[in-house]
Parts: C-alpha cells; structure tokens; sequence
C-alpha cells in the first residue's frame, strides 16, 4: 500500500518518532493466475511514514481461509489502537479483513522480549501442522501461536537480542540490535524455524535461521545470512530463504538480494541472486518458485517472478554475499 488521503500522526519506525502520515485502504490482496493475470480479492489499510509504507505483510491459507497479518502500533501512539487493523492478524471476508487476534493487546500483557519498547509488528504468518498460526512478529521479537477458531494468542518463544554496535535505548542502552523475525517455517517432521532479518545497521553475515523445539528451548540451525525476509519449506527437503539484499552507509544496494538453499545439516548454497529487493518466497509441489522483488517504495514496481524448476537449480557458494 501506499498511505492514502487521511492525514494523522504515526510512529517512524526509523527514527523513533512520531511524525506527519497518510492513511488509507490502499494495501490490496490479489489472486494471481498461472498467465500472471491479477485479480483483486481484498484491500486492507495502509500507512505511508517518513520513508515506511506499512500495511498487509504475509498471506496463508487454512482450511480454505485466508489469513493476512496487518499494520503496526507502539506504545508511544497511545496504548488504545485507534486506527483500523493495526498490529493484527486477519481473516480475509467479503473484501476486507476481519479480526482474528489483536497481537498488540498481547504485546501490552506479556511484552515477550521484555525490552522497554512496546511495539507489535506482524510479519510472516504460516500454518502449523497442529492447524494453528503461527507469527513471526517483528517488533515483538517473538514467535506467536494463533488460534484461528478463538483468536488466543500464546507466545511459543520471546527471542534474545544479538551484539550490535549502537546502543539500543529499548535495552538499557547496551550494544544490542533485535532479532527482528520474519518468517516461520515447518519442516516434514513438523519441527519449527523462524528467519531473522536481524536489526540496523544490518551487517553482512549476521542474520540466521533459528530452530525452535517443542519445548520452546532456541537454537542456532543455520548462519552467515543477511537480512532475510522470508523462508519456506521446499519439496525436495530444504528450506528456501530471501535475503534482502546488501545494506552500505549510503543504503541499499541495488541487485544485492538472493535467494539461498539450506540443506538439512545446515549448510547452505545460492541458487538465485542479483535480485533488487527480495522480500518474499513460494514454492509449489512442482519444485517451481515465485519470488517477489523490488519490495521498496518505488510505485508500481513490485514484482512475482516464476523461476521453473527453482529446486532442481544448482547452488554456488555464497561467497562475497556476506558469508562469515
């Protein structure tokens, strides 16, 4: 989405700050045919905030629904939401989304992190093999489960902050950046794994794959990443993650992104890169891919691209790419 014709005042991911923003159901949800042919299923609400466009996030489908996460809020907005959706996940019906549970009301009880920042941020959403949801929620640095009959909201874990090289206000002004996670994945056993962007200033090699167990105990499973986006489990036994692309002190790098495979022991290869701005990643039974690029505020560029055969693809070494 792209904001809209309201004038109000929103939170600056950024830069910490409430500032000026536009508002408007200019956030759409569309069904793409195999010809590529768009048709629009729902519009949901969007902010435009300094140099941030926030609005409907991740998509999946369960039990013939459709599940969208939505929007943002932070406590410096006020502890009442006072805008439609935000920090929610939501069911697609009759053209717009419904609630399903309220992750900033959950942010407010529990604050998984337990850092000083209070913010909720739904991203990847996916179905778990139990028929639950399951959030990767970017703000909270958390993992949510979601009930979709009844709207609870449990948090399967709160993750730990990483070395960073600015101090954090929300941590005690210790050097510590947020995990930030994007993504949740299964595997065939049914075993968890989140993809972690990691936080500013973005440092090649940093990100990572977590594995989380039943027990909720977080561990290391793959590393060497940066900024990733999104995961998804493919038909051949591996995961498929987005990396973003490269990050430089004048920003980001056009054509740094790529799309990684990572094998089960943990190792991983390229089998795409010099895409600009990757933020999301399908694969169907086929083997076949579809990779959404240019994922910045640039109107009208946003892409879904088909890659055929993307598992059968031969990997290379993910060298110079920010590997450790």
């Amino acid at each position: 989405g792209a904001g809209g014709d309201e004038e109000i005042e929103f939170f600056d991911p950024t830069t910490f700050e409430v500032l000026p923003a536009t508002f408007g159901n200019t956030s759409v949800v569309m069904r793409m045919e195999p010809g590529g042919e768009a048709e629009l299923i729902a519009t949901l609400p969007s902010v435009a905030v300094g140099q941030d466009f926030i609005g409907g996030a991740r998509l999946v489908e369960l039990d013939g629904a459709v599940y969208a996460t939505v929007g943002v809020w932070q406590i410096n907005l006020g502890e009442e939401v006072t805008l439609p959706l935000q920090a929610q996940v939501v069911r697609l019906e009759d053209g717009e989304g419904v609630t399903v549970a309220d992750l900033w009301a959950h942010e407010l009880e529990f604050n998984p992190d337990g850092t000083d920042n209070r913010e909720s941020h739904p991203f990847g959403i996916t179905a778990g093999p139990d028929g639950m949801l399951y959030v990767a929620d970017a703000a909270m640095n958390a993992v949510l489960r979601v009930d979709p009959a009844s709207g609870d909201v449990e948090t399967v874990a709160g993750l730990e902050g990483m070395p960073g090289v600015f101090p954090n206000p929300f941590r005690g002004g210790e050097l510590i950046r947020d995990p930030v996670p994007t993504a949740v994945a299964f595997d065939a056993d049914g075993n968890m794994f989140v993809s972690i962007l990691s936080g500013a200033p973005f440092i090649p090699g940093t990100a990572s794959v977590l594995s989380i167990s039943a027990d909720s105990d977080v561990s290391e499973f793959a590393t060497g990443f940066t900024m990733l986006t999104d995961l998804t489990y493919g038909p051949d036994g591996n995961f498929y993650a987005v990396q973003f692309g490269m990050f430089t002190e004048e920003g980001p790098v056009f054509n740094s992104g790529s799309v990684v495979r990572i094998m089960p022991d943990g190792s991983s290869e390229v089998v795409i890169d010099g895409l600009p701005f990757a933020t999301g990643i399908a694969i169907d039974a086929d083997g076949n891919g579809y990779v959404t690029i240019n994922g910045v505020a640039i109107p009208e560029a946003g892409m879904v691209v088909y890659y055929e055969g993307l598992t059968a693809r031969e990997g290379h070494s993910m060298a110079g790419m920010g590997d450790e």
